[in-house]
């Protein structure tokens, strides 16, 4: 057949217009491109298949593949037929750009790819529903991704048990650059592999919606040039620091620097997002996922929304039992429990931290951190090997409100929250029961370090502060093996040798480098070995309307001051008129606080 197109007139062949072209492409090549099925004929996805039947299904689907499209406007298939006998028209393409939005008209109208602004994230782009097969789900993502986005229906109560990973992501599934949504309907998504590879990854300008899904398994590991990692050892029973070794978080040390590893190379076991990346999780839940590095199950350096979910039994050999975040983190009723760190955030951490093996990142005036936001969640029974059981921040700002944070553990600081550098605001939050081997059973607010010969700086100049409110909330039945049963302010380093200091009577001090303001507060039934209530060192604390009772100190020894309520050693207390200090063992306060009676 021939390609030509002559005029009426016998003339000179001349080019079909624009639209009659795009209409012929349409006609003979879209409908194999807008399935898997055509997609598999290119053999984009046919690597992908080696079931014995592969033969047959190419077989069956070559009818569907797409022709090639000669500028004149016949195909150049062996049946020979031009497009219109195969229904291709204008209007069927316009139908189709209007769908997809690629003619860029009505942007305005419905957003980017064709996504009305008013539609539920689960119903954009194009819907595709998902067999209980792992390689479909795999070639689900891989589509959305080609076709700008969409949304996928996972099949009922399925599990999809994934086997093998894209080496040069490290994730089980293509890593995520588009806007896709996943609507879980009760399934499972999980690692089924000896080799160690996270579930998801989510790349700068990548945004996925999880929902009604349970992630499980997942095990983000170190490798480079496409080789797969080792499986290493889930559980967090053994909090003991990593020995070093090939893809041992020790060896890599921390972000940045020659011989250290990237952010994410071994982060987030069941989810990793990256840098301008995001990710809407709803009604997830996250178990039994393992990281090398940092965020058992999820590592955030772009941003995450975490609503009516569970985190629950993940492990991370570095920060962050739980969640790891360096980005923007949101949480909203969920439950994060029963987490482990090897070092520092057994629930949730948020940046690395000054110490224990990475350098001080200083990024305006503060550590390298984002900011949390926690909403009538709970933080319950997790572990960290160093400081923060429950929550750990190194810079940045955290919110929790309508909270609780209860029975977290903490080797070293902080067994409910620890906060250094940071800007912590907790409001109607109940911290309780929590336990921290030396100081801060339930909270600790620390500032820079401070060093012999005077305070420590950070890149702009500025000392080091920390600054932290808490109002209308409940510090109860804590206990820390050293200094704060409730809560531990200021200075960690406490010089014993030199007996506890008094600090000179009103004026605000220099080099304080925490503060801390307590309103409508009671702080009760908390022990230490001093300063069962508050222990405050070298820091300014000022009580409203805060009740102090009913605290121990079970410190016997003569050579220093101690109280069961305040303990003020070289800092600052204020207590207005209407806060009490009342029913402690052995006695109210010591140091300089004011209105303060024993």
């Amino acid at each position: 057949m021939s390609n030509d197109v002559t005029t009426t007139d016998g003339g000179a062949p001349m080019t079909p217009p624009t639209n009659r072209r795009r209409a012929l492409w349409v006609a003979t090549g879209v409908a194999g491109l807008t399935g898997v099925v055509g997609l598999a004929a290119l053999g984009g996805l046919a690597a992908r298949d080696n079931k014995s039947d592969d033969a047959q299904r190419a077989s069956e689907n070559h009818v569907a593949a797409p022709q090639n499209v000669s500028d004149a406007g016949t195909t150049e298939d062996e049946t020979g037929k031009d497009a219109d006998e195969k229904g291709g028209t204008d209007a069927d393409e316009q139908n189709r750009l209007d769908q997809y939005g690629r003619d860029g008209k009505g942007r305005d109208e419905r957003g980017e790819h064709g996504r009305d602004k008013d539609r539920d994230r689960d119903e954009h782009g194009r819907v595709r529903e998902v067999p209980c097969d792992d390689e479909k789900l795999i070639e689900a993502v891989d589509l959305a991704n080609r076709d700008h986005g969409g949304t996928l229906k996972l099949a009922p109560h399925c599990t999809y048990e994934l086997s093998f990973s894209d080496r040069k992501a490290g994730a089980a599934l293509p890593t995520i650059r588009q806007e896709i949504t996943i609507k879980g309907e009760d399934s499972t998504i999980k690692r089924d592999s000896e080799d160690a590879f996270r579930l998801f990854r989510v790349a700068d300008g990548g945004d996925l919606t999880l929902k009604d899904v349970t992630l499980k398994g997942g095990n983000a590991a170190e490798f480079k040039y496409g080789q797969a990692p080792s499986t290493s050892t889930q559980g967090g029973q053994n909090l003991q620091a990593p020995q070093g070794g090939q893809g041992g978080a020790a060896a890599q040390g921390g972000p940045g620097g020659p011989g250290q590893r990237k952010d994410g190379e071994a982060d987030g076991g069941a989810l990793l997002v990256e840098h301008g990346g995001s990710a809407h999780l709803e009604k997830v839940k996250l178990v039994d996922n393992n990281a090398e590095g940092n965020g058992g199950a999820i590592a955030n350096y772009g941003r995450v929304d975490l609503a009516w979910s569970t985190v629950a039994d993940n492990h991370a050999r570095e920060s962050g039992g739980g969640i790891f975040n360096a980005g923007l983190l949101k949480v909203k009723e969920s439950h994060v429990a029963h987490n482990t760190a090897v070092k520092n955030g057994g629930g949730i951490a948020n940046g690395h931290g000054r110490k224990y093996g990475y350098p001080h990142v200083v990024i305006d005036g503060r550590d390298q951190a984002g900011s949390v936001e926690i909403f009538k969640s709970t933080i319950e029974g997790n572990q960290a090997g160093d400081n923060g059981g429950g929550v750990f921040s190194s810079g940045g700002f955290v919110k929790i409100a309508f909270g609780a944070v209860v029975e977290n553990t903490a080797c070293r600081n902080g067994g409910g929250i620890y906060a250094e550098d940071t800007d912590l605001d907790l409001e109607k939050v109940i911290v309780a029961k929590n336990h921290a081997d030396k100081d801060g059973g339930g909270i600790v607010n620390t500032g820079g370090e401070k060093k012999k010969d005077g305070p420590s700086y950070d890149g702009a100049g500025k000392e080091q502060e920390a600054t932290a409110t808490i109002a209308d909330s409940r510090i109860v039945d804590n206990t820390a093996g050293r200094f704060g049963g409730g809560i531990f302010n200021g200075d960690l380093e406490v010089k014993l040798q030199d007996g506890f200091l008094q600090a000179p009577d009103g004026g605000d001090r220099k080099g304080d480098n925490a503060t801390l303001t307590l309103r409508d507060t009671e702080i009760k039934g908390n022990t230490a070995l001093n300063g069962g209530g508050i222990f405050n060192n070298k820091g300014t604390v000022t009580l409203t309307k805060t009740r102090v009772t009913k605290n121990t100190a079970t410190d016997s020894s003569k050579l220093h001051r101690v109280a069961g309520g305040i303990l003020n050693n070289d800092g600052r207390v204020k207590l207005d008129e209407k806060s009490t200090v009342t029913d402690n063992d052995p006695t109210n306060c010591a140091g300089t606080v004011k209105d303060c009676f024993n």
